[in-house]
């Protein structure tokens, strides 16, 4: 089975965005990874349990012990083999993940003018190298 990568571009508030994905992914039952620099986690992880009154995202860190029971996995660096099975990995770092290609789907998230452009269109260069179409989103505005 090939991977599936969607970018989503043109975000404003790419954690918010995010927030209302896993949100929506989680009530379908899916299980997600969300990978990217340690910072960005920390900010994601409050806006998990606020960014919506009466709404909350299940979630843990990679190392936790609940990491085979939640739905949502923060990892700034991930292990693949220790997350177990997943329906997609979020990416929000600079760099394509390890392992990408094991996954069913991958969703790249890239704000609307911020430092991280140039970076995504480096990740959208190498998955077309590896013989990849990715489906570009165009956030709504």
């Amino acid at each position: 089975m090939t991977c599936a990568v969607e970018f989503r571009v043109g975000l404003p508030d790419p954690l918010r965005y995010l927030c209302g994905l896993l949100r929506t992914a989680t009530q379908r039952g899916a299980r997600l990874l969300v990978v990217g620099p340690q910072p960005v986690l920390e900010e994601l992880d409050p806006l998990l349990w606020t960014f919506q009154p009466g709404s909350f995202v299940p979630h843990v860190w990679q190392d936790d012990p609940l990491v085979d029971k939640t739905p949502v996995i923060l990892a700034p660096q991930p292990d693949l083999r220790r997350v177990g099975r997943l329906q997609a990995l979020v990416n929000l770092g600079p760099d394509m993940v390890d392992g990408w290609e094991t996954l069913d789907r991958v969703i790249e998230l890239v704000s609307e003018n911020g430092p991280d452009k140039p970076a995504a269109r480096e990740r959208l260069r190498a998955y077309r190298a590896a013989g990849l179409d990715p489906t570009i989103i165009q956030a709504r505005p």
